[in-house]
């Protein structure tokens, strides 16, 4: 990939499940490109978690929940009062399954005192594509789980872009006309010479990263994920437990492999472990038989692609 490619940061704030453990914080994963900073799922402690990785909450632009059991949602009260008392200056867009409207307006009543509130827009959305910005889109797919509850992925749209270098170099004022000219791969005539603007150009591909947090398996997943470059994905039980994992509606690790590697994506990383799996090296070893780019993430781990 080009040296100049701007990167999708992703930081795992919180790996746990439905209890935290003194290893693993609630679930809570922050991805970061250019001036976004896209925070999904929001479990109690989040907020701490920011602080320990020093960047502020109050860079958050986007806030899209999975859907409304305590450990993804516990979090989002402290961290909107935080964000009142920090005098967060955008609108912060939160965006969930049916039903989120109903919980942010109650937490407004019960959390944010008169005054305190900032500009919050609520979107109930389903599947589908749910946001379309000029470089990226995310996609949203219903899971099947025991409350409404979507899995998501964040598209970064393949463009082509003009070496600033190699530009530089060339020494054209910088409000020339022949700059757009280039930049559309055209051949330009400057100072007597001829510089063609795709020797200028270099693609950065797309990149995918693809977010499945509680869920029994399913179809609709492993279409959600296809070619991701990154899975994320909840793995709450050992393959022992399938019979459990089918009644609470979770995945177990060869399940969440299976949906990596049907799925086509790049790289599998496994989080929402049960309290049981303090030593993840089960889970691990289970997923890697089916899936061999795998990992278990730990609070603070951080993945550029």
């Amino acid at each position: 990939m080009h040296s100049m490619v701007e990167k999708i940061q992703v930081t795992f704030l919180g790996t746990g499940s439905a209890v935290p453990t003194k290893r693993r914080n609630h679930p809570a994963v922050l991805l970061q490109y250019k001036d976004e900073n896209i925070l999904f799922d929001c479990g109690e402690g989040t907020q701490k978690q920011f602080r320990i990785v020093e960047i502020s909450p109050c860079k958050i632009t986007r806030i899209f929940i999975s859907h409304w059991h305590g450990d993804h949602v516990f979090g989002l009260p402290g961290l909107l009062q935080t964000l009142a008392l920090s005098n967060y200056s955008k609108t912060l867009h939160i965006y969930g399954p049916r039903g989120t409207k109903q919980f942010i307006e109650l937490y407004e009543r019960l959390y944010l005192r008169k005054g305190d509130n900032f500009p919050i827009q609520i979107h109930e959305i389903s599947s589908g594509k749910v946001l379309e910005e000029r470089e990226f889109q995310i996609d949203a797919q219903e899971m099947s789980h025991d409350s409404p509850c979507l899995a998501y992925s964040f598209t970064l749209k393949q463009k082509n872009r003009i070496d600033k270098k190699k530009l530089q170099k060339l020494k054209l004022p910088n409000n020339s006309p022949l700059i757009g000219d280039l930049q559309k791969g055209k051949i330009v005539t400057f100072e007597g010479k001829k510089i063609d603007g795709k020797k200028l150009i270099y693609s950065e591909p797309q990149r995918k990263i693809t977010y499945i947090m509680d869920t029994r398996t399913n179809q609709e997943a492993i279409r959600l994920a296809e070619n991701s470059d990154v899975l994320v994905c909840e793995s709450t039980y050992s393959k022992e437990e399938e019979e459990q994992a089918r009644d609470y509606a979770h995945l177990t690790s060869v399940q969440a492999a299976e949906i990596a590697k049907k799925s086509k994506s790049k790289k599998l990383i496994l989080m929402h472990l049960s309290q049981r799996y303090e030593n993840p090296k089960i889970i691990l070893d289970e997923a890697k038989k089916v899936f061999k780019d795998v990992k278990v993430a730990e609070d603070f781990d951080k993945v550029e692609i």
